[in-house]
């Protein structure tokens, strides 16, 4: 089976929050920080464990989007208020639906390496998926969730029938 590359155009976002592209990565590692009230580390930490996908420039330098900002403001909450650690944090990730989301078949779901690992969720592996999009940035998985609650209710539709 070979892979096909989506385009990005394929998935127009639900989320519109001002004129400017949401998922456009405007802001550096600094500003981010700043706007965030967290430090510098921080960030680079919520990208190692695979919480967040910068986008890095061809020099190497970080670049964040509003989209990254509102996860970030996600996964403090969840350490913060919530108690988990990142461990826990990447399994509660885990359990969104990619398939769902995506629009695959079950059969496909079943032969997917990224979607089989229930330890991180599916940017964070090393596995593809057997129908990838530019980058894992570009892909509805990621895009999909903004919000703590927008992780409730894909963690939630994968286990309740509606």
């Amino acid at each position: 089976m070979m892979n096909t590359i989506k385009d990005e155009s394929e998935y127009t976002p639900e989320v519109n929050r001002d004129s400017r592209d949401f998922f456009e990565p405007v802001y550096t590692i600094g500003v981010a920080a700043a706007k965030l009230g967290v430090s510098v580390h921080t960030l680079r930490l919520y990208e190692t464990e695979g919480l967040i996908i910068t986008h890095k420039t061809s020099t190497g330098r970080r670049l964040y989007s509003d989209l990254e900002l509102e996860k970030v403001k996600c996964i403090k909450k969840m350490i913060q208020e919530e108690g988990l650690n990142f461990e826990g944090i990447r399994r509660l990730l885990a359990f969104v639906p990619c398939f769902k989301l995506r629009k695959c078949n079950s059969k496909h779901g079943t032969l997917c390496k990224a979607y089989n690992i229930s330890t991180k969720p599916c940017w964070a592996t090393e596995e593809k998926c057997m129908d990838p999009f530019p980058t894992c940035r570009d892909c509805p998985v990621y895009r999909k969730i903004v919000s703590c609650d927008d992780v409730q209710n894909l963690v939630y539709s994968s286990f309740c029938r509606t």
